[in-house]
Order: C-alpha cells, then sequence, then structure tokens
C-alpha cells in the first residue's frame, strides 16, 4: 500500500499543478475581461456626469474644474469615489454653490452608485424619475436646495434607502403612500417644504426608523395611530403644520422616544407615558385638560415646553420627579393656583417661564435651591407676597464672593410688595430686570449702578418716590429705561446706548436737561405728564436718531428750537398741553402732525387745521430763515464753482506761451525796441509820435501779431520806419 501510494502521488501532483494552471489562467482572463468592462463603464459614467457638469453654470463648472476627460474620475475628480471595481459609487458635493437643475444627470448611466450628497447647494427645478434605476443607493441627501415639484415615486424603488433627506426645499404635492416599500429606511427628513394633505398609513411600515421629521409643512388631518410602530423612533418631529385632533395613544408605545416636537398645529390631547423622552415640545397647540400626574413619569426629560396652549389646573407636584430638567415653558395657559414647593427640587432648572397665566399666592422658599437658574420669566401672574430677595441669585462664586448665572428676571404685572434693598453687586449678569406694575415702595437703589450689564430696566407702575439715582448714568449698555408711572423727582444721567426712555407719570421738575439730546441712538423719548418746564433745549433739535418725541402735559414755554428745522428722523412728536408759542418747525413731523399733538398751547401757528396762522411778521422771520436756508443752498454750489473757474482759468493763463504774456504788454515791449535805437529813446519815441500825429488811422498799414502797424517817416534819417503799437 505504501509502495502504490509513493507511485502514484507524483502522478497526482502534477495533476493538481495542471487544475491549478488552469484555473489561474482562467482567473486571469475573467480578471482582465473584468477589468476591460470596468474601464469601459467608467468612461461611460464619467460621461454622464461630464454632460451634467456642462450643464451648469460657468462658477459651477469652475469648482467642477478637476472633472475632465482626460482625467480618472476614480483618483482625480473632486467629490467622486468608486468601488473596487472602479464603478462610480459616490458623489459628494455640498456647500459649494454648485448651481443648475438635475436633468441632465443621466441616473441611469451611474447604476452603481451607493452615496449622493448634493446638500447646500442652489440646485432648481425637479428629481428626475430616472433616479428609481440606483438600486444600490443607501444614501439621498438634496437638503437645502431650490428644489421643486412632487416628490418622485420612483424613490419608492429605492428598496436598499437608508436615509433620505429632502429638508429645505420647496416639495410640494403629498406625501406618496409608496414611500412605505422603503422599509430598511432609518432616518427620513422631509422637514421645511410645502408638502401638504396628510400623513400616509404606509409610514408605519418603516419600523426601521430612528428619525422622522415632517415640521414646518403644511400638512393636515390625524396622527396616523400606524406611527405606534415605529418602536426604534428616537426623533419625531411634527411642529408647524396644521395637525388636528387627538395625538394617538399608541404614541405612548414609543419607548426609545427622545426628542418630541409637536408644536405649532391644532392638535387637542396631550401626550402618553413616553418614559424615555428627553425633549418634548407641544407649543402653540389646542391642549384644554390638565396637565396629567403622569408627567412625572419622564423621569429623563430635561426640555418640557406646552406654552401657548390652553391648559387648565394647578401645575402638578409630581414635576419634582424631574431632576433633569433644565427647561421648563408652561406660560401662555390657563394654570391657576400656588406654584408646587416641588419646582424647588430641581436644582438642574436654568430656564422657567410660567408667565401669562392665573398662578397665586407667594413664591415657594424651594426656589433658593435653584442655584443653576438664569431666566426667571413669571410677569402676568396674580403672585404675591413680600418681594423675593434670594431668588434666582445662582451659584456663589467662591473666588469673588458674587452671584454667577442669572441673566434674565421678569416679575412684571404681579402683587409683590416690599423694597429693592436687595445686594445689587450680586446680580453682575443681569442683562434684564423686570418688576413694573407690582406694589413696591420706596427709592430706586443706587446699587443697581452697579448692574454693568444692564440692557433693560423696567420700573413702571411701582409707587417708587424720589430722586432718580445718578448711578443709573454708569449703565452704559442700557437699552430701555423704564420708570413712568411713579413718584420720582429728577432725570436721569448719561445712558450713551439708550434705545427707548420712558419718564412719563412722574413728579419730574425743573429743566429738561440738554444731556438727553446727547444721547446719540434715543429712538423713543417719554416725558409726558411731569411738571417740567422752561424752554426746549436746542439739543433735542438735534439727536439724529430720535423718532418719537411725547413731552405733552408739561409747563414747557417759548418757542420751538430752530435746530428742529434738521431733526429729519422724527416721526411722531406730541407736545400738546404745554406753553409753547411761535411757528412750527418745517418738517414733516409737525406739518403733518393731528391737531391733537399740538393743542392747548399757549399761541402756536401753522398751517395745521386748528392752529391759528402765523401772523406776517413771523412769515416773515420764518420766510426768512427759509429764504436764507435756500439761498446757502443755491449760492453755496454757485460760488463754489466760481471760484473752481477762477482757479482753473488762472493756472490756464500762466501756462500759456511767453509770446502771449508780450501781447499782453505791447507798450512797454515797444519802449524797450526803441532803446535800442539811440541812447536818447525819449526823443525817438516823440518823433514817432509826431510823424503819425498821435496815431491817426491814416498811417495804419495793417495788424500783427503784437497790434496795429503804422508807417512813421523820421526827420532824422529821412527815411520811413515801421513800427507797432496797440491804438
Amino acid at each position: 500500500m505504501s509502495t502504490l501510494n509513493y507511485s502514484i502521488c507524483p502522478i497526482t501532483l502534477v495533476f493538481a499543478c495542471l487544475v491549478i494552471l488552469h484555473l489561474l489562467s482562467n482567473s486571469g482572463i475573467n480578471a482582465a475581461s473584468d477589468q476591460m468592462h470596468a474601464a469601459s463603464s467608467t468612461g461611460s459614467e464619467g460621461k454622464a456626469l461630464l454632460t451634467w457638469k456642462a450643464s451648469l453654470d460657468n462658477y459651477s463648472q469652475s469648482k467642477l474644474s478637476s472633472w475632465s476627460s482626460s482625467a480618472n474620475p476614480c483618483s482625480a475628480w473632486d467629490g467622486v469615489r468608486c468601488n473596487k471595481a472602479g464603478r462610480v459609487s459616490v458623489i459628494n458635493i455640498t456647500s459649494s454653490g454648485i448651481k443648475g437643475t438635475l436633468d441632465h444627470l443621466n441616473f441611469s448611466s451611474l447604476p452603481h452608485l451607493t452615496t449622493i450628497e448634493l446638500s447646500q447647494n442652489a440646485l432648481h427645478g425637479t428629481i428626475p424619475s430616472n433616479i428609481g434605476n440606483l438600486s444600490r443607493l443607501t444614501y439621498l441627501a438634496f437638503w437645502s436646495n431650490q428644489l421643486s415639484g412632487a416628490i418622485p415615486i420612483e424613490i419608492s424603488q429605492l428598496t436598499n434607502l437608508r436615509f433620505l433627506y429632502l429638508s429645505y426645499n420647496s416639495f410640494n404635492g403629498s406625501i406618496p403612500t409608496s414611500i412605505g416599500n422603503l422599509t430598511g429606511l432609518a432616518e427620513l427628513d422631509l422637514e421645511s417644504n410645502k408638502l401638504s394633505g396628510w400623513i400616509p398609513e404606509e409610514i408605519g411600515k418603516l419600523k426601521s426608523l430612528t428619525k422622522l421629521s415632517l415640521g414646518n409643512n403644511t400638512l393636515t388631518g390625524r396622527i396616523p395611530r400606524s406611527m405606534g410602530n415605529l418602536s426604534d423612533l428616537t426623533l419625531l418631529y411634527l411642529f408647524q403644520n396644521y395637525l388636528s385632533g387627538p395625538i394617538p395613544k399608541e404614541i405612548g408605545k414609543l419607548r426609545s422616544l427622545i426628542e418630541c416636537s409637536f408644536g405649532k398645529n391644532l392638535l387637542t390631547e396631550e401626550i402618553g407615558n413616553l418614559l424615555s423622552l428627553e425633549d418634548l415640545e407641544f407649543d402653540e397647540n389646542n391642549l384644554t385638560s390638565k396637565i396629567p400626574n403622569s408627567i412625572g413619569n419622564l423621569e429623563k426629560i430635561t426640555r418640557l415646553s406646552l406654552f401657548g396652549n390652553k391648559l387648565s389646573g394647578h401645575i402638578p407636584s409630581t414635576i419634582g420627579n424631574l431632576t433633569k430638567l433644565n427647561y421648563l415653558d408652561l406660560s401662555q395657559n390657563n394654570l391657576y393656583g400656588a406654584i408646587p414647593p416641588e419646582l424647588g427640587k430641581l436644582k438642574s432648572l436654568a430656564f422657567i417661564s410660567i408667565f401669562q397665566n392665573q398662578l397665586s399666592g407667594a413664591l415657594p422658599d424651594g426656589f433658593n435651591n435653584l442655584t443653576h437658574l438664569n431666566v426667571l420669566m413669571l410677569d402676568q401672574n396674580y403672585l404675591t407676597g413680600h418681594l423675593p430677595q434670594n431668588i434666582c441669585i445662582g451659584n456663589i462664586s467662591e473666588e469673588f464672593g458674587i452671584y454667577a448665572h442669572v441673566e434674565i428676571m421678569d416679575l412684571r404685572n404681579n402683587k409683590f410688595f416690599g423694597q429693592l434693598s436687595w445686594n445689587w453687586s450680586g446680580y453682575l449678569n443681569l442683562t434684564a430686570l423686570g418688576i413694573s406694575k407690582n406694589n413696591l415702595a420706596g427709592r430706586i437703589p443706587t446699587g443697581l449702578g452697579e448692574l454693568s450689564r444692564l440692557q433693560r430696566l423696567y420700573l413702571s407702575s411701582s409707587h417708587l418716590h424720589g430722586k432718580i439715582p445718578g448711578s443709573l448714568g454708569k449703565l452704559t449698555l442700557l437699552l430701555e429705561l423704564k420708570l413712568h408711572n411713579n413718584n420720582l423727582s429728577e432725570q436721569i444721567g448719561n445712558c450713551t446706548q439708550l434705545l427707548d426712555l420712558n419718564l412719563s407719570q412722574n413728579a419730574l421738575v425743573g429743566n429738561i436737561p440738554s444731556q438727553i439730546g446727547s444721547l446719540p441712538s434715543l429712538a423713543t423719548l417719554d416725558l409726558s405728564q411731569n411738571m417740567l418746564e422752561s424752554k426746549l433745549p436746542l439739543e433735542l433739535g438735534e439727536m439724529k436718531s430720535i423718532e418719537t418725541m411725547n413731552l405733552s402735559h408739561n409747563r414747557i414755554s417759548g418757542s420751538i428750537p430752530k435746530s428742529f428745522d434738521h431733526c429729519f428722523s422724527l416721526i411722531s412728536i406730541d407736545i400738546s398741553y404745554n406753553q409753547l408759542e411761535g411757528p412750527l418747525p418745517n418738517i414733516s413731523a409737525f406739518q403733518k402732525a393731528p391737531f391733537d399733538s399740538l393743542r392747548n398751547n399757549k399761541g402756536l401757528c401753522g398751517s395745521v387745521t386748528g392752529l391759528k396762522p402765523c401772523s406776517q411778521s413771523t412769515q416773515k422771520n420764518t420766510s426768512r430763515r427759509t429764504t436764507k436756508r435756500m439761498i446757502f443752498l443755491v449760492v453755496a454750489p454757485i460760488l463754489a464753482t466760481i471760484f473752481l473757474l477762477v482757479v482753473v482759468v488762472g493756472i490756464f493763463i500762466r501756462a500759456r506761451p511767453h509770446t502771449r504774456s508780450m501781447e499782453n504788454k505791447p507798450q512797454e515791449f515797444t519802449r524797450n525796441m526803441f532803446s535800442v535805437w539811440s541812447f536818447d529813446g525819449k526823443m525817438v519815441y516823440e518823433n514817432i509820435i509826431d510823424a503819425i500825429e498821435n496815431f491817426d488811422p491814416k498811417y495804419c498799414i495793417g495788424a500783427g501779431g503784437f497790434g496795429s502797424v503804422f508807417r512813421a517817416e523820421l526827420p532824422s534819417s529821412g527815411c520811413c520806419q515801421e513800427t507797432s503799437w496797440n491804438g
């Protein structure tokens, strides 16, 4: 047996070698054939892309300059990649400003494409139907372009597609029901288009979906119950449509859902138990029931926004279970009762907005625990009690000993009482403070001047009295200051960035400070219903940005300063119920003002209906002012032009040839010429005058470049001479 084995082995080995060589040979032939086929195919794919490039505008073609018939698409073309067989598989050109259509991109010539990424360009027109031939496509993104028309039904043939992004275009029509064929789809984004109609039930077949965004369209009807089948869904955006009816209970099955936005629809019932939810936005719908106690089950939630609904009842105490919550917005509802003390347990809260409800009672002590809070908006409620002095003051910095976080505090339109005797030095990050329309007392604290970042300060209708502290003039970033309807007695200092200054309905006396005219950005000024007197400062009319000015119901006297003639930014003026007199400024804000804005003054006159016409002397003064202005506007350019002409002529004369200068002085030239004839030039000159009888025309024989030519016979030589002279 062993001998037989040894004798057969060499033959077997030889046979095996022959077989291997044959297989390798065939493999080489097949490989070469595949490479030739691939090369031929790449050529057709490259040609298809070059045809599309040629259809784009010139800028786009320059951006694709690497696309050339002399270069290999797989290795040299920007944004193009190929698979191992040398076939074009990826087109990735984003944020390049490519402008044109897809009409000339023959998708049928690119059957091996797996990825098309053409987002953030300027493509317009429709998606060609032959896109359905890309059977290998897994990723399709055209978001942020200008594409329009209907979403082609042929997209439903792309059964390998996993990512479809068509957002921020102008697609219209309905979502095709055949989209349910894309069962492998993981992310679908059709946000911010013009899609209409119902959300198809077939969308429930997309069981692999993790993200679905249909927001900001014009979709109508109800949310399909089939969405409850999308068990892997983590993000659901249906905001800003016209969806109506209740949210189906099946949505409560989506235990993987993390972000959910139903804002700005017409929905009528609240969300179910979504235990994995981290972000719930249900703004501006028609929710009418109470906030359910089950809200406390959303223990992972970090953002809860239910503003702009019709929710009623109390804020449930179970909200204290949401220990990860950092954003809470329950504003613009019909909530009533006290703020639950359990809210003070939410130490991660940075944003609280519960304004415009019917909440009452005092703020719970637990608010002092909200050490990360930087925005608190509780305005337009019925909250009462002492104005809290330690509320929302943030973490105390160990290094500086100051409160670090609070930026916005709005407690307006409530029933708080007390004084503003806080340690304001701890609020150095505060940018907006509103405490208007409460039952405060006392004075405005000087410490407010330490809020160096403050931009808006609202303390109106708060029963404050005394002087406005000069320290407010240190608030150089202040944009709006509203102190009206108090009992304040002095005015504000220099806040150079102010846009809106309202000191109306106070007890301000004396002069209007001229410093107000030095506020370069001020657009609105209201000093009405005070006891201001004296005259209007000239500086008021020199304000370059002022648009609205109300000085009514004061004791201001005298005439309106001439500086108002140039206050062209002014749109609205009210100077009624003062003691002003004289003509109105010649600008439209005064000339077109209603009589009610000018009534009850001492002696205003003008062409406005209801005012008496100005007297002739007044008109003459006004006319004289207008005439002087017109003369200045007309004469100044003329004088400037004349001056320039004089300068040009002077330069021209100085540049003229010397001979012309000699022409201008013939007499001196002639006298010098005579001096070479004789040492007694005077005698020769007198002889010539006698010979031509004092330039008698009968001796003139012509005119030349230096003047007229006369013929003279001189007695000394007995011969005739010719000379020139300007006669």
